[in-house]
C-alpha cells in the first residue's frame, strides 16, 4: 500500500507497480498531520486486514547557513522528517500489536551520522530519528515489533539531484570520498530493507544500518 502526496506520481507508480503483476493500493497522505496518519492506517487495515511492514520514508530537505533557517522551514523539515515518522509509528502500533508482530523500517540518513555547514535542520531531524527507532525498539519489542533505521548515503534521487545544483563540486566530491567511488542507486537500498522486513532479522531491532558505499568509514 502506497501513501504519498495526492498527484501524479502516485498514481504513476500505482500503475507501475499493477503492470508488474503486483498488487497495488494507494493512499494520499501527509504524515505530519497526526489523524491523517492514523486514517491511513485505518485504510490499510480495514482494506487488507493488518500491517505487516512499515516503511517510513517521507523526507525533505532545504539547504542553506544554520542562521538563515525562518522558524516556518525550520518547522517544515522537522514536522515532515521526524513528527511524520513519529506519527506512522504510533499508528501502527495498535494492529501490529493485535496482531502480535510487525516490522518497522525507517529512513534515515549519514547526516544523523555526520554533516555539514548548509544542512542542520534535515540532520537534526535525522539524528532524531534514529534516536526515535532506538526507543521504539525498546518500548515495543515486547509487542513482538522490531523497528530499525536504515541510513542511506548519497543516493541518486530527486532531491540529491538538487544538491547537484545547489553545491557547485558537490557530485564530483562525493564520488571522491566514496570508497566504492560512485553514487547509490536506489536500487542498493532493496538488499538491506527485504532483510528488515524478512523473518532473517527478527532477532534485529534498535539497529542502524548504513547504505553509504564507505562514505561514514572513511576519513
Amino acid at each position: 500500500m502506497l501513501a504519498d502526496l495526492p498527484g501524479e506520481r502516485l498514481d504513476a507508480l500505482g500503475a507501475e507497480l499493477r503492470a508488474t503483476g503486483v498488487k497495488s493500493d494507494a493512499i494520499a497522505l501527509q504524515v505530519e498531520n497526526r489523524e491523517a496518519c492514523a486514517n491511513a492506517v485505518a485504510a490499510a487495515v480495514a482494506r487488507h486486514g493488518g500491517v505487516d511492514v512499515l516503511i517510513n520514508c517521507a523526507g525533505v530537505n532545504t539547504r542553506m547557513r544554520p542562521e538563515l533557517y525562518a522558524e516556518e522551514e525550520w518547522d517544515r523539515i522537522v514536522d515532515i522528517n521526524l513528527k511524520g515518522t513519529f506519527n506512522m509509528c504510533q499508528a501502527v502500533h495498535a494492529p501490529m500489536t493485535l496482531a502480535g508482530k510487525g516490522k518497522i523500517i525507517n529512513i534515515g540518513s549519514i547526516l544523523a551520522l555526520a554533516s555539514n555547514a548548509v544542512t542542520a535542520a534535515y540532520s537534526a531531524s535525522k539524528g532524531g530519528v534514529l534516536q526515535l527507532t532506538r526507543s521504539l525498539a525498546c518500548a515495543w519489542a515486547a509487542d513482538g515489533i522490531t523497528v530499525n533505521v536504515i541510513q542511506p548515503g548519497w543516493i541518486d534521487t530527486a532531491l540529491s539531484r538538487q544538491a547537484r545544483v545547489d553545491i557547485p563540486g558537490h557530485a564530483e566530491r562525493v564520488v571522491a570520498t566514496t570508497p566504492l567511488a560512485r553514487w547509490g542507486e536506489p536500487e542498493d537500498l532493496i538488499g538491506s530493507t527485504l532483510f528488515l522486513a524478512s523473518a532473517a532479522s527478527d532477532f534485529v531491532t534498535g539497529a542502524s544500518l548504513v547504505v553509504d558505499g564507505g562514505v561514514t568509514a572513511h576519513i
